[in-house]
């Protein structure tokens, strides 16, 4: 058997098995007070692994040895499950707005009459231009992933490349770009779009089942649309709305959550998504407040994780009320922008006036 001094005191990282990982983890502080060391073992090897609930003890004051001032190993039980259930609804709302987001694309497609073939051909060169840029070649067919379940449509309709086709078969990041060259082709201003990335990042984090509780590695640089809309969704006024604005311009998992939110609120249109969406957050809100009380201990130096807790309990609670006042037809003016489609630039009808320089020569002829 293997001693916890031992172990920590190694250069390289060996396997240890539950019994250890809860010797290791007590060598360093860690108390089994509020869950038994069984019970701990338990929850390691059928709930999850060490390397993931570890992860969560970055949110803890450690003294200059290394030990937790005051931190239960439930504490790390409870985050890990917040966590996953955090992760559940950023997937299912994410994949909401995927859907919706192909929805606003054929409709604004059938809005202006295009045949669906140009989009991609305007795509791929754009595409072409860009990774040239960068020294690098674009190969179109990349876009297009098969699987058993694609292969067969992929082969029938790669020759003519309609974009259906490339909508059933490519990543979220490809739709993103594909939508950024058809609004800049045909003149659509979408204020949604430049949510997307964020979108996309945190869809891609709770994918790969990421720890996403945990204090960032680095800020975020702010994004334009997302600091102009924010204001205009946290109506109430909650003691953490200041703080939850703040951290929505520097901290990943705020801002891309607060992105994701808003995204919801003006792609998807389904009141079943919605109603659906809205009980999944409920269900967050709970699960956050059931042991709220452990973490306010101020020997614990958990005050960002406090901070990341009340921002997205807000964000939550107030994307709940937002969908029921809109459900309800109570929404005011200023919030109803948050709901605003894609708008066109003008298109110039007729014969093109002479520029400015050709006015002033006819002038002086």
């Amino acid at each position: 058997m293997r001693s916890a001094s031992n172990v920590s005191a190694s250069k390289n990282r060996i396997a240890l098995n539950t019994k250890e990982q809860c010797d290791l983890l007590e060598s360093h502080g860690v108390e089994f007070k509020l869950c038994s060391k069984a019970e701990a073992e338990s929850f390691l090897r059928n709930n999850t692994y060490f390397f993931k609930i570890k992860a969560f003890d970055k949110n803890f004051k450690r003294d200059q040895q290394g030990n937790y001032s005051k931190l239960d190993f439930a504490y790390l039980k409870d985050i890990s499950t917040i966590d996953f259930k955090l992760r559940m609804l950023i997937l299912r709302m994410t994949g909401d707005i995927e859907h919706a987001l192909r929805i606003r694309f054929n409709n604004l497609i059938s809005r202006v009459q295009e045949d669906g073939y140009q989009v991609i051909a305007d795509y791929e060169k754009d595409q072409s231009l860009y990774y040239a840029k960068q020294g690098k070649p674009f190969v179109p067919e990349n876009d297009y992933r098969k699987s058993v379940y694609t292969e067969g449509m992929i082969n029938k309709y790669l020759d003519q490349k309609p974009v259906w086709l490339f909508w059933e078969t490519c990543t979220l990041n490809s739709l993103i770009r594909c939508y950024s060259s058809f609004l800049e082709h045909r003149k659509f201003y979408d204020m949604t779009y430049s949510l997307l990335y964020g979108v996309r990042l945190l869809r891609n984090a709770a994918s790969h089942h990421n720890c996403l509780l945990i204090p960032p590695a680095a800020t975020i640089k702010k994004t334009k649309v997302l600091d102009s809309l924010m204001p205009i969704f946290l109506a109430s006024d909650d003691p953490a709305r200041e703080k939850t604005l703040d951290l929505a311009q520097s901290d990943p998992l705020i801002h891309d959550l607060s992105c994701i939110l808003l995204s919801h609120i003006n792609l998807v249109k389904s009141a079943g998504m919605r109603r659906y969406t809205e009980d999944q957050a409920a269900s967050v809100l709970r699960r956050i407040d059931e042991h709220a009380a452990w973490y306010k201990d101020p020997q614990s130096g958990c005050d960002y994780l406090l901070d990341q807790f009340a921002a997205i309990k807000l964000l939550l609670s107030e994307y709940i009320e937002f969908n029921k006042q809109y459900d309800s037809g109570k929404l005011s003016k200023m919030q109803l922008e948050l709901k605003k489609e894609p708008i066109r630039e003008p298109v110039r009808h007729g014969r093109r006036l002479p520029s400015k320089k050709a006015r002033n020569q006819t002038a002086s002829a």
